[in-house]
């Protein structure tokens, strides 16, 4: 029913407020007095509370200072058996004239003008006069910390000495220094060259490398490892007659120099030039002979049909390498040659024992040892 009526009274409402606008009556709107009221009670309540916030707040801090602080508990310690000087009354200073003033740095004269220096500021220094040895370390520190934070000071030596000290200090500390740039020795700068232009050769970067390796010889041209690089390199690009110019260069240059010799035979060998191997590979080398040594010179002896020569190459090869039957062939053609027929037949014999010959070698063998037969 209570919702019946509420129904029907909202409806008799509503007809009333369309009369009233129908017959041109205007019904003021009703506010909520109570709900304004405390919205501004709010209000003025945290406009107080920040205002005593400002006003107090800064009161609060100021009293609680570092230097008060310190001159209480300076003032309060036990090993102090002096009595302490009044604090009322200010310690007046000699006044500066201008002779003094002129010889203070500029940037202390605007803090040497009053006569005058207010009590806070001088409480500890007071006190530290005043102690017997055993304060005085805690004095001096306590001075310290007074005399930076107090700029009006008028003791001008004091203020000067302890301020012209930290910025010498400062300014000792902010010095830049210039390092001097580490100077390689030419043979350092070599040696890494070197390094480079062997990394390039393994990773096939042959331009790089004879570049550096140009750079390392026009330095030292004697130098034995960058020559045969260089060489080298120019072998595997297949610029022979580069890598022959190189070579002779440095025999010119120092004709005892065995490795730049036999680099430069293989080349001769293969242009057939046996005679000019055989000058290079001489007689007064052989002391410092190695296998490379022996086959070239053995090589070229045999092409060039001194057989003689070529015994004495193929005997050290046969010492050196006994189980490799090429050299064994290569000693029994030798001795073919000269007609020492026997000999020749059982190294023949020997070289097909040991085996590994290709198939033209081998025939060669088998071909000389029925020749031998019917000729013996």
């Amino acid at each position: 029913m209570s919702v019946i009526n509420n129904m029907l009274k909202n409806i008799e409402q509503r007809e009333t407020k369309q009369l009233n606008i129908e017959n041109g009556i205007t019904v003021k709107p009703v506010y909520d007095i109570r709900n304004i009221a405390f919205k501004v009670i709010v209000v003025v309540i945290m406009l107080l509370v920040i205002y005593a916030a400002y006003v107090f707040l800064p009161a609060s801090t100021e009293t609680h200072s570092p230097v008060v602080k310190q001159t209480k508990n300076i003032s309060t310690k036990p090993d102090a058996l002096v009595e302490k000087q009044s604090l009322e009354k200010p310690i007046a200073y000699p006044a500066i004239n201008d002779e003094q003033l002129s010889s203070i740095p500029t940037e202390n004269q605007g803090k040497v003008k009053t006569k005058q220096v207010p009590v806070e500021q001088l409480t500890v220094e007071s006190e530290v006069k005043a102690q017997p040895v055993i304060a005085k370390g805690l004095a001096k520190k306590a001075e310290n910390d007074v005399l930076v934070k107090a700029p009006n000071v008028k003791d001008t030596q004091n203020v000067s000495n302890d301020i012209i000290k930290p910025t010498k200090k400062a300014q000792q500390k902010n010095v830049m220094v210039k390092s001097e740039a580490v100077v390689k020795s030419d043979q350092v700068k070599r040696a890494e060259l070197l390094t480079g232009a062997k990394q390039a050769i393994q990773f096939g970067l042959y331009d790089e490398a004879i570049s550096d390796l140009n750079l390392i010889l026009i330095q030292s041209p004697l130098h034995i490892e960058a020559r045969n690089l260089l060489a080298g390199t120019y072998f595997k690009q297949q610029d022979i007659n580069s890598a022959q110019l190189v070579l002779q260069e440095g025999i010119a240059l120092n004709a005892n120099v065995l490795e730049w010799r036999i680099m430069l035979s293989k080349i001769l060998i293969m242009q057939g030039e046996y005679d000019v191997v055989l000058q290079l590979l001489s007689a007064e080398f052989e002391s410092q002979a190695n296998l490379d040594f022996w086959v070239l010179q053995g090589t070229a002896a045999q092409s060039a049909s001194q057989h003689k020569q070529a015994l004495n190459s193929f005997k050290h090869l046969t010492q050196l390498q006994p189980s490799q039957a090429k050299w064994w062939l290569a000693l029994a053609t030798s001795k073919d040659a000269l007609g020492e027929y026997l000999d020749a037949k059982q190294l023949y014999k020997v070289a097909l024992d040991l085996g590994g010959l290709n198939t033209a070698m081998t025939q060669h063998a088998l071909q000389r040892l029925v020749a031998l037969k019917e000729a013996v």
